[in-house]
């Protein structure tokens, strides 16, 4: 019986120990949150009803947040800002970063055109839309990963994107000079996929209602289009990337575009192909995917 005792009072003092723990890192991270919201007060206007950080990596969570930019009467409503990781150098570069969004309000009444489309969509009244990003900034070697930056809506999809550039710098002189500090950038590869919930077949529907036929006539129709433009040569498109969009229009679940160049290409190597689509495709080896 005394064992037990012993163990129920180990048992106890560690969850009070965690307890404390968890108090107090709390409340030192609502004092990192209220000097965040601080420094950009002369933009922003934040409010936020709660902030908890975890002992065991759950991160830092902002909750029920406001956001209403100086001199506007809109307001954006978050429910939860989580930071797992954010690392920045002594001249608070973000080096390190890997956060989320999660249920970020937006009213599309106020997208102006687009608000059309979406509500010819079926989207009416707010979405719920969803960030996460996680990349890394070596200072020294002068390179940027990103590994993840993704955006999602409820009903609509997710597209997620990684990059990989170099001979790159974030000090102030070089941010306070672009876009011309960017021509030294080099890019080493990209990918880009989109998982639909039902933005795209939603748009499939709208465009074939247009038409006055059904969605599989509209298809085929537009599969027919594609083929007609690659016999022709005049599109530059090869018969791999027609074959994988017939694949989508068929089914379009999803897709991914990769960009796997054979070495680094310099941004200014971009410059030189005059934008056309079929030099670019070819330098970056750029392959789309269903």
């Amino acid at each position: 019986m005394k064992k037990k005792w012993i163990a129920a009072g180990v048992v106890g003092s560690a969850i009070a120990l965690l307890a404390g723990g968890q108090l107090f890192i709390s409340r030192a991270a609502a004092k990192e949150v209220d000097k965040a919201i601080g420094s950009v007060s002369e933009f922003v206007k934040v409010d936020y009803k709660k902030v908890s950080a975890s002992l065991v990596g759950g991160g830092t969570k902002v909750k029920e947040i406001v956001i209403s930019p100086v001199g506007s009467q809109e307001q954006y409503k978050v429910n939860e800002v989580v930071v797992y990781k954010y690392d920045t150098t002594k001249d608070d570069i973000p080096t390190n970063v890997n956060m989320a969004v999660n249920g970020m309000e937006l009213n599309t009444a106020s997208m102006g055109e687009g608000a059309n489309s979406l509500k010819e969509y079926g989207y009416e009244g707010p979405l719920s839309v969803n960030l996460a990003t996680e990349y890394q900034y070596q200072e020294k070697e002068r390179e940027i990963h990103l590994k993840k930056f993704k955006v999602g809506a409820e009903e609509m999809g997710d597209l997620d994107m990684s990059v990989h550039l170099s001979n790159i710098s974030l000090d102030p002189a070089t941010m306070a000079s672009m876009p011309f500090s960017l021509l030294g950038m080099v890019f080493h590869n990209a990918t880009f996929t989109y998982d639909d919930d039902s933005l795209v077949k939603r748009m499939f529907d709208s465009a074939a209602a247009a038409q006055g036929v059904s969605v599989e006539e509209f298809k085929k129709e537009a599969i027919a289009s594609l083929e007609k433009d690659l016999a022709s040569g005049e599109e530059g498109l090869s018969k791999e990337l027609v074959e994988e969009v017939k694949k989508f229009i068929q089914d379009p679940s999803g897709f991914s575009v990769s960009m796997e160049p054979e070495k680094p290409v310099p941004i200014s190597d971009l410059m030189t192909t005059g934008g056309d689509p079929t030099k670019i495709i070819e330098l970056l080896n750029v392959r789309f995917k269903s």
